[in-house]
């Protein structure tokens, strides 16, 4: 296998849009915890296999098509909204956060991103997508796929 498989997806994910992992807790970036955070088919597999199976669900992503990088939905397992915000925040944290568990866009979103500087080929939503549809993520995403399934029957 050529250079695909020698890096990780958090290392394609951080290459393509110029992006590291950051932690800040300030107002703006506690306010993107409302809507859940794309994860790449290892950050879900990881996120399943701690038991929180429960709090995904199977989904599209279809923000691509409305920003321009894509033409059509890409299907994805991601965690699913609550009640008010995404499903892994409880009293204003992510419980995801301190068991290294974060999905690849919470961990790489930063409040420096705001519409007059997004570029949506470097969107960490787009390049976390992409890792959905990548051929040589096959094997992740259908172990994935099958480790979900089997948590939602039990």
């Amino acid at each position: 296998m050529g250079e695909l498989s020698r890096i990780s997806s958090l290392q394609r994910v951080m290459r393509a849009s110029g992006r590291v992992p950051i932690q800040c807790s300030c107002s703006i970036c506690k306010q993107q915890c409302h809507i859940p955070c794309l994860g790449t088919p290892d950050d879900i597999e990881r996120i399943i296999d701690a038991g929180y199976a429960d709090r995904l669900a199977l989904t599209q992503w279809d923000a691509g098509i409305s920003i321009g990088v894509i033409d059509i939905p890409v299907p994805m397992i991601q965690p699913v909204a609550g009640k008010e915000y995404c499903a892994f925040l409880e009293n204003g944290l992510c419980i995801l956060h301190d068991k290294d568990l974060k999905p690849t866009e919470g961990r790489l979103s930063h409040h420096t991103v705001r519409k007059d500087n997004f570029n949506p080929v470097m969107s960490l939503a787009w390049n976390v997508a992409k890792e959905w549809m990548m051929t040589d993520n096959m094997e992740v995403i259908s172990r994935v796929l099958n480790k979900f399934l089997n948590k939602r029957r039990l």
